[in-house]
This record gives structure tokens, C-alpha cells and sequence, in this order.
């Protein structure tokens, strides 16, 4: 075996029951020291972050339970040259199935088994690798590419410079993105005297810009969380902020914005299963080109932690479509076909419409991730709708079927003694909104909508949302989407009306979330009325905690056209202004949710607040009545922790206003 072969990564399949896969992987395991093992649980899920930007010599993998897209997308990406992706997995033809993607009220049966299909079609294209000799070590390379030496003499040159300036440096995984801010640092500490500090996540996340900043542990680069950057007095001159995508658009504005002097650079994964990384294209760097400072976008395409055309990479590549793009269209096209609904089977096995339907949908979505392609597979209760030309997708639209529960899943919903999975629009209504009755609904959720960006503003859209309307009778519509005035305007044009505005601005886009709604059948018209009239009430103290939660300001326009078309808000009853605040304190609604009705329930019980003990009453006076963000209600009443004054708020509440509720 050549130098090159020895620097591919393999795909190693090991197949049999769960006990015979697990002997034959620590056998085949047995000389690695440095091997992630991964089971069908969450557990490294919740932990994933601080694996970015690590390499491990080994990672493998359990499927016997089934396969998770976003999870094969991680280890894939963690593994170096020479390693090894080990898949275990039951026998050829045995299918497991997808507990995650059940959707009451289908079975873990009714759920498709197309992407494993798909999983085992790619497998034999890309052939069978020995599982009987042990896997020998295999250790990082020691020199980083031509490209990334570049990336770094210019990173250096920018962060030297008096007039400040920001770099983006975009890259898929193992392009030795995070590698390059450390080599920058290193590089430019010989002839510098700027202070540098790094941020990230964590300080985990950003492991690998430390590691190369200092090799030699000679020095210590400063790290710093991103809130003590966006809110803090620390004032850098340069900041490099890698895996930025994690952060939310709105926390990396906030960090531009406090430090209007200093150098930065945001470093960040583009491909994959990270899927953020387009929010961060899409949604944080045209609002970083709009700014006063100069804005260089780099990127680096050469892989540095495996080799170039490196098998592992095709296989995932071509199994996880990371490899989308739009499909091209020589001539503009006059006239349409009408809209269809998709077959799936046919979807699952002819793979340039898929391509070209998944590239669409990563085009237009920052959040389109490797087990959105599995959901849109098999999930039991999705559907898609599209306009096609000569299999080339021209528009295309995700709905689900939610809703139809039963009154007793209801009442554990709202009670919060039990959370639904895949019914997103019933839960927000139900669980947020406190309208328990809305889960016996039956409607459909529009999840996603694109157009071709070469046929956009020819009605295609608005073809397509018309189409669904016809193929489906349920009691309402609905969509929940990070709010902005055009997306606003367009649904309110083919019918739909606002009814919720979101808690908090959203972690990658910095808007707030809007539910909106169709009504169908005459109790959804009821339900619209309602849910109004909610809205009308609370939309002005919502709108003023998301200012003062926000770490900055969204679209100017944007509270006008949440307002528009909204009736004058009549009062509460004193009895509904209890039931709704007696919904929230036994219950899972957020305080923006009830907002309204605390905020009166408190005003009529302020006499009361003398007595509650100072930190409580403080924290009411400045969150409820004051309307402050939570770090400065906090920050008043005296709690370490934004988390911890909000787990304050509700006992604070509840100690308040037992007597007015009838309570002990």
C-alpha cells in the first residue's frame, strides 16, 4: 500500500446481531487509543459541540437501532486521514427503523425505510473494505496546504492594518479553517503588538485555534465567551471568533457593534451537517458587508485533515447530498407545468431530481441539514409539492399533517406533562399560545418554500401555496417562520393572518418567529378570532421585551407590519385574567407568552410586593413591570445567571399572587 492509499479514510461495515458487531469492532478497534464510540442515544448529540474542530483516528458507529443523517454527518466529518468511519449494522436486509421520525398517530412501522435503502444502495457502490486486520494508528499531518498558508499571510496583513477590517473564511469540514486563525495568531505575534482574543461556543469548540496558536504552550491566547465580547468592557483589537455559525446572528452583530475599532475574523463551516453555516452566508455576512468596515471573504477548498478525493468523503458526499447546488437552466422558461405532488418512492431512486429538489431547498434555507433529506424521505406525515421541468425542481414546497389529537394528549400538552414530536404548529399553539383546544384541529404546515432564484417574482410561489390549498381539506393552515415584512406580505396575500409572534429572536436568524394561519372549517374561523384578539393584547409588551432581550435591533419596519390589520384589544375578565395566569404558573408557556395577563394580574396584586423577599420582588418589578431584558432584570434582582432569574421568575409569581388565585 502506497503512501497516498494509507492516507484515505475507509468505510469499514460490520454486519450481525448487536453483540457480534460489537466484539468484532473492539477487535478491530483494539490498537486505536484515540476511537469515538457512538450508540443510538443522545448523549453525544447534546455534547457534539465540543468535538468541533478535533480529529480522532477512529468513530463507530451504531446503527443497529437505525440511522440518524445529522449524527452520520458528525462522525464523518471527525475522522482524519488514515481513519476509519466503522458502521455496525444487522444483517443484508434486515431494515431497523426510525423511532425519531415517528409522528403520532403513525407507528414506528408506517415510517419509510427509503434513505436506509439509500444508505445501502450507496454502501455497495462504494465497496466492501476489509474487516478482518486490525486498524493501525494513524497520525495528523504535520503540514498544512498552499492554500491555507495564504489564507493566513492574508489573515495577517488584514489584522495588521490601522483602518479596521473583518475577514470571513468560509470552509467544509477539514479545510484547517480552525488551524488558520491559530497559525494567523502565531504568525503575527512576531512582528505585532495588537491584543488578540479568540471566541466560539466554547472553549472547546475553539480547541484547535488554540492548540495551533501556541504549540509549544509557550503562550496563552485570551478566550472569551461571545455575551462578555457583545456586552463586556474587555476591548481587543483583534477577535477571532471560530465555528461562528453556533452563535446567533444576532449575538454576533451585538459583538460587531460593541467593538467598533477592532480587527475581526469569523471562521466557519459552510457544508454539512452543521447546516447553521448557510445562516451565517445567508443571514450575518450581507449585514456585516452593509457596515462602515471593509469585509474580505476567503475560502478554503483543499482538505487538510483527510487527502484530496479522499473515498470516505465521496461516499458521504454522494449519500448525503453535501455536494447541492441549483440546477442550471440554459433557456428562461415561458410557461410552467402545473404543480404536483411528488412520489417518494420515485424521489428516493432517481437521483437528479432529488439533487436538484435537495440543492433548491439548501439554497434557500440556512437551516437545511442532512436529516432534513431524511425526513423529506420518510417521515409518515410529510409531503412534498413542487414544479418541475425536465426533473429539474423550479419550485418546491414541504407540508406536514399535524394535529387531529386526542382531548386527553391535549391536556398533557398543555399541562407540560408531555411534549409532541412533528406536530410544530398544534405545539406552539397549544404550548405557547395556551389554547389547549387547538391540538383537536386538524391542519397543515407549510415547513418549507423555494424558489429558483433565476424564476423568482413569476407567481411561482404563490402557484404552488394555491395548489396545496386544493390538495388538502384540513380545518386551517398554518407556517412558522423567522418574521420579516416580504415574508409577512406574502402570506397575508394568500390568505393567512399572524396569530403569534415568537418568545425570542431566533438563535440564527435574529427574528422573531410568526405563526400564521388559513382558516378552513367555521370553528377555525372561531379559533383566527381568538387568537387575534390574544395578539392585539400582548402585541406591544412583546414587542418591548424583544427589544430589550435582543442584543439588536431587526428590521425597522417590522413591528408595523406584525401590528397591521389588528382590531383594538378588548379586556379581560378578571376570572380569564386568573385562568391565564394559573395556565402558566402550573404549565410550560413562556412569560412572553402570558406576558399580558401577568403583567395585569401583577399590577392589581402590587400592593403584595412589599412583603415578598427582596430578590423577588425585585425581579418582578424589573421583568414584568419594568419590561427590562432578562440579563439587566437579573442583574437588578441580584441573580448570578440569566437562567437562574428565569427559573426565579415563576415561584417569584406564584408567591405573589397565590392569595388573588385562591392558592396555598
Amino acid at each position: 500500500m502506497g503512501e497516498r492509499d494509507s492516507a484515505y479514510r475507509r468505510c469499514v461495515v460490520l454486519r450481525g446481531s448487536r453483540e457480534q458487531t460489537s466484539r468484532e469492532a473492539r477487535q478491530l478497534l483494539r490498537n486505536l487509543a484515540d476511537v469515538l464510540w457512538v450508540d443510538s442515544s443522545r448523549a453525544f448529540d447534546f455534547s457534539v459541540q465540543r468535538w468541533l474542530g478535533r480529529s480522532l483516528q477512529a468513530v463507530c458507529l451504531d446503527l443497529h437501532d437505525g440511522l440518524d443523517a445529522d449524527r452520520l454527518g458528525r462522525c464523518h466529518g471527525l475522522i482524519r486521514a488514515g481513519g476509519a468511519l466503522v458502521l455496525r449494522m444487522p444483517p443484508k436486509g434486515i431494515t431497523p427503523t426510525t423511532p425519531s421520525l415517528t409522528v403520532y398517530p403513525f407507528t414506528d412501522t408506517e415510517v419509510g425505510t427509503r434513505f436506509w435503502r439509500r444508505l445501502e444502495r450507496h454502501l455497495d457502490a462504494h465497496g466492501p473494505e476489509d474487516a478482518t486486520a486490525s486498524l493501525v494508528p494513524c497520525e495528523p499531518f504535520a503540514e498544512g496546504t498552499r492554500e491555507q498558508k495564504r489564507v493566513v499571510e492574508q489573515i495577517v496583513a488584514r489584522v495588521g492594518q490601522s483602518r479596521p477590517c473583518c475577514m470571513a473564511l468560509l470552509a467544509a469540514r477539514g479545510r484547517g479553517k480552525s488551524a488558520a486563525l491559530g497559525m494567523a495568531i502565531r504568525a503575527y505575534r512576531g512582528h505585532g503588538a495588537k491584543r488578540i482574543v479568540v471566541s466560539g461556543p466554547s472553549r472547546d469548540a475553539v480547541a484547535e485555534v488554540l492548540r495551533f496558536a501556541a504549540p509549544d504552550r509557550d503562550f496563552e491566547v485570551p478566550f472569551f465567551e461571545p455575551a462578555v465580547l457583545a456586552h463586556g468592557d474587555e476591548s481587543p483589537d483583534v477577535i477571532m471568533v471560530d465555528e461562528a455559525a453556533q452563535l446567533p446572528v444576532s449575538l454576533l452583530r451585538a459583538m460587531v457593534g460593541r467593538h467598533p475599532g477592532a480587527h475581526f475574523v469569523f471562521s466557519t463551516t459552510t457544508q454539512g451537517y452543521e447546516g447553521t453555516g448557510r445562516g451565517f452566508s445567508l443571514r450575518f455576512l450581507p449585514w456585516l458587508e452593509a457596515q462602515p468596515r471593509p469585509v474580505q471573504v476567503r475560502t478554503l477548498s483543499e482538505p487538510i485533515r483527510w487527502v484530496v478525493d479522499d473515498p470516505l468523503e465521496r461516499f458521504i458526499d454522494r449519500l448525503l447530498i453535501f455536494d447541492a447546488e441549483l440546477s442550471s437552466f440554459p433557456q428562461s422558461p415561458t410557461t410552467f407545468p402545473q404543480p404536483c405532488r411528488l412520489d417518494r418512492e420515485r424521489l428516493a431512486t432517481h437521483e437528479r431530481l432529488l439533487k436538484s429538489l435537495f440543492g433548491l431547498l439548501v439554497h434557500a434555507h440556512y437551516r437545511t441539514t442532512p436529516s432534513d433529506l431524511q425526513r423529506m424521505l420518510d417521515a409518515p406525515n410529510m409531503a412534498i409539492h413542487a414544479i418541475v421541468i425536465d426533473d429539474r425542481v423550479v419550485a418546491a414546497t414541504l407540508v406536514a399533517q399535524e394535529g387531529n389529537l386526542d382531548p386527553a394528549t391535549c391536556e398533557r400538552i398543555v399541562s407540560g406533562r408531555f411534549r409532541i414530536r412533528g406536530h410544530v404548529l398544534a405545539d406552539t399553539l397549544m404550548t405557547h399560545g395556551g389554547r389547549g383546544e387547538v391540538g383537536e384541529f386538524s391542519m397543515v404546515r407549510s415547513v418549507r418554500i423555494a424558489t429558483h432564484p433565476s424564476m423568482r417574482h413569476r407567481g411561482l410561489a404563490r402557484k404552488l401555496v394555491e395548489h396545496v390549498h386544493a390538495s388538502y381539506r384540513p380545518d386551517f393552515f398554518g407556517t412558522v417562520f423567522g418574521a420579516t415584512p416580504e415574508l409577512l406580505r406574502f402570506r397575508r396575500a394568500v390568505g393567512y393572518e399572524l396569530v403569534r409572534v415568537g418568545a425570542s429572536l431566533g438563535a440564527r436568524t435574529g427574528e422573531p418567529a410568526a405563526v400564521m394561519i388559513r382558516p378552513v372549517s367555521s370553528r377555525a374561523f372561531e379559533l383566527l378570532r381568538a387568537l387575534r384578539q390574544d395578539l392585539a393584547r400582548q402585541i406591544d409588551m412583546q414587542l418591548e421585551l424583544l427589544r430589550a432581550d435582543g442584543d439588536v435591533g431587526f428590521d425597522a419596519s417590522l413591528p408595523s407590519c406584525l401590528r397591521e390589520g389588528l382590531e383594538a384589544p378588548r379586556e379581560l375578565s378578571k376570572q380569564a385574567i386568573n385562568d391565564g395566569v394559573t395556565r402558566y404558573l402550573h404549565g410550560p408557556q413562556t412569560f412572553q407568552g402570558a406576558v399580558y395577563v401577568i403583567t395585569r394580574a401583577v399590577e392589581q396584586a402590587s400592593s403584595g410586593l412589599s412583603v415578598l423577599p427582596e430578590k423577588q420582588r425585585k425581579l418582578i418589578e424589573s421583568r414584568v413591570l419594568c419590561r427590562k431584558g432578562w440579563a439587566d432584570a437579573a442583574r437588578d434582582a441580584g441573580y448570578p445567571t440569566v437562567s437562574a432569574a428565569m427559573r426565579a421568575l415563576r415561584p417569584a409569581l406564584r408567591a405573589l399572587l397565590k392569595n388573588s388565585l385562591g392558592e396555598r
